[in-house]
């Protein structure tokens, strides 16, 4: 079913790129069949530059903005708790049964493929120093995956973990949050919170604006044009407003910023 949906969802993508260009063709373009082409080679090229932008995005933008304060506001508790263990201990309770609390916590699987799960608990970055020594503790307990959780992680971390022949899983504050609380729902108490930011409120109408559920009311707005234009050659104003439209409707089904996805199991 996933898979379906993530197909419906480009098929979708690509349809609304395809609508935005051909509104302007046609404005341009007096021929129909040449205005198709014209759009289809374009639309082709907008996609592959969204499929490339797409994989540069941060995984902080995949989060609503609610989550990204509470992930922040998690961590910050979780730094200045006294005893941290304790919750990734009960998280991982949760799922799993053979679990051991020590300097970090141990996940025993079947065939010896244990995880160690290891919260560094600093607001620092993670930096390849600091990965070191979990790596060697974790070895001596026979590990195949190490999961640290950290609040933030150097650039050169993430290249430097890939040289080890065991998989080294680095989840910032943001990624813990989508990736590990959230499939196991099971969050960190909040004790402690930062100031908020006056600009949120600006952000949240933003946000209520873009969510998925607005999609519906742009599309048909922009599809009852669109209809229009197959009867007569649009106007310029037509094209500005049909344009807007669709983006809109293409921003708030897709962008992942204001629908976040949540990643495979994580432990």
């Amino acid at each position: 079913m996933r898979k379906f949906l993530n197909i419906f969802q480009i098929i979708l993508q690509v349809a609304l790129i395809f609508f935005i260009v051909l509104i302007w063709a046609r404005y341009f373009i007096s021929s129909l069949w040449l205005s198709l082409l014209v759009s289809g080679i374009v639309t082709t090229i907008i996609e592959l530059l969204i499929r490339f932008l797409q994989n540069k995005t941060n995984t902080a933008k995949n989060l609503k903005l609610q989550e990204k304060e509470d992930a922040e506001n998690m961590f910050l508790s979780l730094c200045t708790s006294s005893t941290p263990l304790n919750f990734f201990y009960e998280l991982a309770k949760t799922k799993h049964k053979a679990v051991k609390k020590g300097k970090y916590i141990l996940i025993e699987h079947d065939n010896d493929n244990n995880v160690a799960l290891i919260p560094f608990l600093s607001f620092s970055p993670l930096k390849n120093d600091d990965l070191l020594p979990y790596i060697n503790i974790a070895k001596k307990d026979k590990c195949k995956k190490i999961v640290v959780i950290c609040g933030e992680i150097d650039p050169q971390t993430n290249s430097f973990a890939k040289n080890f022949d065991i998989e080294i899983l680095l989840l910032d504050k943001y990624n813990a949050y989508s990736n590990l609380y959230k499939p196991y729902q099971f969050f960190p108490t909040i004790t402690m919170k930062y100031k908020k930011d006056k600009k949120l409120a600006f952000k949240d109408l933003v946000a209520y604006s873009f969510n998925r559920g607005r999609t519906k009311g742009y599309l048909f707005s922009a599809f009852i044009l669109f209809l229009s234009s197959l009867l007569i050659r649009p106007s310029l104003y037509y094209c500005i407003i049909a344009s807007l439209l669709l983006i809109f409707a293409l921003v708030s089904y897709t962008n992942p910023y204001f629908n976040p996805k949540i990643s495979k199991e994580v432990l």
